[in-house]
């Protein structure tokens, strides 16, 4: 909070400042509008200005800067403490022109020596008062009003800062520019942006549209050249409150503007050729806008200081000016120059554009009224609130228009936002048409809306039926959504006036129904265009209704199919539990039914038992090992592994081996025994597959997501349902429980692994995939 009152009160005050410089400009410049002049201009110190037009006496007589008067009408100019030599000079032409005299007669120093001449006394004329005086104001509050966005868009913003500190300067150096050369009111303020404008642009050139480097490095850089310009301004104030002659000073000031400008534009056109991609659209943009006036203008100062009129590069820098403060507002808007991420507020926009218009309306009118000999004082009475009342009534004429005649375009963005509101709390076909309906119903008054949603059938049938349509030779059907008359019919066959279509990737979904408007009123092509839009939303809807049903449909079957494939499951189960329990059940119960006399058990039946048992002992095991266990993870050597595995399967192998090709490096993050278990499976398969002659192995795989652990066995292969080996119950052996694989692969996913069986070069291989999380390939991975 306490920055955002910052900022606040930190542009009040620079409007309040921009009111009350601007406002003293314009009135000390409306005194002189066809006051009369001696065919001249001369700053402060008595020295012939450069401003003005070449048609002007003085310049037609050989006056040139830095020409100085000395004296005029007898009067010798003298400075003072606090006091202008050329206020000298301001009173005689004052009294003169009080007088009635037609002349004045001046001593003027120049470089070939004194000379005298008489300057005839002429109205300042209106075209000279727009150029210097009107025009340079105009486009002051246009650098005022650049800087206050920028201040308001990123006020902690670097370039915003300087952008602002240069629009600010530039506002104020142009605000006293016509006032320094004639009422000599703000002289001091001059002396200030004299001095602080070319300053303000070095540094500008330094961080448009980002910081260079040097700058980036040294910040000091912005405030070093802050510090400077505020040295020579308070050595111009020192001089005119001594009353010393400024003109060394402003010798320097414009040595710096014309520096500065050119810098300013060199720096910009350097910064473009070496941009890419958005930076350098942006900076296209400030290059065309911003180079040429500035460039215009530092040649213009540099022929001032030369002595030579500059008044025609004048004609083409002053209103080229105009464009800096314009392109940096719509760089802003196009490619937030400032980095503010703002929102652009289109009332607020209109506003300034009204404002705008209104102003450039008041300049014209005056500028009419001048040339047709009106007095201005008079011209701008009337223009001024004669273009305010006219800009109200135009917006109040437009937007009494839109509601009478065109009430669409008033309710476009409500309507929109209101059945975008009820579409996202519906799911149903019929419900999209209800809220279309009412939608329509609520802000066109018309006898009948009907929205008829068609069923998905439907619609496939309707396309079926268009493409028949064109194999006959009739016109092609329209498919995108859009409106048309209705003329098939009497009209006691169909009430609508307009029907649309509502179409989504050319399916017919709907179609909506609109009857005459009440009285007979016309439609308009606002009405046809948000008709269009909720069109194309109810088309949306009912795409989404139709694919939640449809998505709802398969949910409902598939859940009705996991409930048939667990019940299938469940009864798998249990006819294999019963066929593994009935031998056993029936084999003890033939020996327990034999009598007391015969108990007695031969050595072939004893081991018959215990083989049965086992059995029994291996389907419980088996049961169990399928359901979770929490793992207990910890680091083991790929090695160590498969040497445990090797280790358990050593009856099984016989005089067999394990080809392995695995090192002592890598280790695995796992559950040693659901492991050891894993392998064990799988090379117990791979055994019973390869049969006595056969060879199986395994192989430690690095990748770049991790490794793979692949057991291969050079057997036949996989016989049966491949996409079943991993169910449970699912065997091709004839002594097999089907569990092996199944518990593998509960395991392996337990782990966060994944498993996958392929054939590939004569050999059978499962393939476990590792993520690197678990794997580590040094010794140093694994103390890291």
């Amino acid at each position: 909070m306490p920055a955002i009152e910052n900022r606040r009160w930190l542009l009040a005050a620079v409007v309040i400042a921009a009111l009350v410089l601007g406002g003293s400009g314009i009135r000390n410049a409306l005194s002189w509008y066809e006051r009369p002049f001696p065919g001249v201009l001369v700053d402060p110190d008595g020295v012939v200005s450069s401003l003005g037009l070449p048609s002007w006496e003085g310049f037609q007589k050989g006056l040139r800067y830095p020409d100085r008067v000395i004296e005029v009408n007898g009067w010798r100019l003298e400075s003072a403490a606090g006091r202008y030599r050329a206020s000298i000079w301001d009173a005689a032409v004052e009294q003169a022109a009080r007088e009635g005299q037609r002349s004045v007669r001046a001593r003027v120093e120049t470089a070939e020596g004194l000379r005298d001449v008489e300057l005839g006394l002429v109205p300042l004329d209106p075209l000279a008062w727009w150029f210097y005086a009107g025009g340079l104001m105009v486009v002051g509050s246009l650098y005022v009003g650049a800087a206050l966005i920028a201040m308001s868009a990123s006020p902690r913003g670097k370039l915003a800062r300087a952008f602002a500190a240069a629009a600010l300067s530039t506002a104020l150096f142009q605000f006293t520019l016509f006032d320094y050369h004639s009422s000599r009111d703000l002289v001091p303020f001059f002396h200030v942006a004299y001095a602080l404008v070319p300053m303000c642009f070095f540094t500008l050139a330094l961080r448009l549209p980002d910081d260079v480097p040097l700058i980036a490095r040294y910040p000091a850089c912005g405030r070093i050249a802050d510090a400077l310009g505020g040295l020579l301004a308070a050595g111009l104030l020192a001089s005119h409150a001594m009353g010393w002659t400024t003109v060394p000073l402003r010798s320097v000031c414009a040595t710096l503007m014309v520096a500065s400008f050119f810098f300013f534009a060199a720096t910009l056109i350097l910064r473009f050729v070496m941009a890419e991609g958005d930076r350098r659209r942006t900076l296209r943009a400030l290059l065309l806008a911003m180079a040429p006036p500035h460039v215009v203008m530092a040649l213009g100062f540099m022929l001032a200081m030369l002595g030579v009129s500059a008044s025609r590069l004048a004609w083409f820098a002053i209103p080229t000016l105009a464009l800096t403060p314009v392109a940096s507002v719509v760089a802003f808007i196009r490619y937030d120059l400032w980095g503010s991420r703002a929102l652009l507020s289109r009332p607020l926009t209109r506003i300034l554009i009204t404002g705008m218009m209104v102003a450039l309306t008041v300049i014209v009118c005056s500028a009419c009224a001048g040339y047709a000999g009106l007095p201005l004082l008079g011209a701008l009475k009337v223009a001024a609130p004669a273009a305010v009342v006219s800009a109200v009534l135009v917006v109040l004429a437009l937007g009494a228009g839109d509601r009478t005649l065109f009430p669409a375009r008033a309710e476009y963005k409500p309507t929109v936002e209101q059945l975008s509101e009820d579409l996202t709390l519906v799911s149903d076909p019929e419900q999209v048409a209800d809220a279309v309906e009412r939608t329509v119903a609520r802000w066109l008054p018309c006898e009948r809306v009907t929205f008829r949603a068609i069923a998905i059938d439907a619609a496939d049938a309707a396309g079926a039926g268009a493409g028949a349509g064109q194999q006959s030779g009739e016109p092609e059907a329209d498919e995108q959504s859009g409106e048309r008359i209705i003329g098939l019919g009497p009209p006691e066959v169909s009430a609508s006036e307009l029907s649309l279509t509502v179409m989504f990737r050319g399916r017919l979904l709907g179609v909506l129904e609109v009857g005459k408007k009440r009285g007979g009123a016309l439609f308009t092509s606002e009405d046809l265009d948000l008709l269009r839009t909720i069109g194309n939303q109810a088309a949306l809807a009912l795409a989404h209704a139709h694919s939640y049903a449809e998505l709802e449909r398969r949910r409902r079957e598939q859940a009705a199919a996991w409930r048939d494939e667990r019940a299938a499951l469940i009864e798998t189960l249990a006819a294999e539990i019963t066929h593994e329990v009935r031998y056993p059940i029936n084999f003890f119960r033939s020996v327990f039914q034999r009598g007391p006399s015969n108990h007695s058990l031969d050595a072939e039946e004893v081991e018959i038992g215990c083989e049965e048992v086992e059995r029994l002992e291996r389907l419980v095991m088996g049961l169990r090992k399928v359901t979770h266990r929490k793992l207990d993870r910890r680091r083991l050597s790929v090695e160590e592994l498969v040497s445990r595995a090797e280790m358990l399967l050593r009856d099984q192998l016989g005089e067999r081996r394990i080809e392995a090709r695995v090192s002592a490096a890598p280790k695995l993050r796992c559950d040693p025994d659901q492991a050891t278990q894993v392998l064990v499976n799988l090379l117990s398969n791979g055994l019973d597959a390869a049969g006595d002659k056969g060879t199986i192995g395994v192989i430690w795989a690095p990748k770049e997501s991790g490794a793979e652990l692949i057991v291969w066995d050079t057997g036949p292969g996989i016989a049966g349902d491949a996409s079943r080996i991993f169910a449970p119950w699912y065997t091709t052996k004839p002594r097999g429980t089907g569990l092996g694989l199944a518990i593998t692969h509960r395991i392996v996913r337990a782990h966060g692994w994944t498993i996958d069986a392929e054939r590939r070069d004569g050999a059978t291989r499962f393939v476990i995939s590792i993520p690197a999380a678990d794997v580590s390939k040094t010794a140093e991975e694994e103390v890291a």
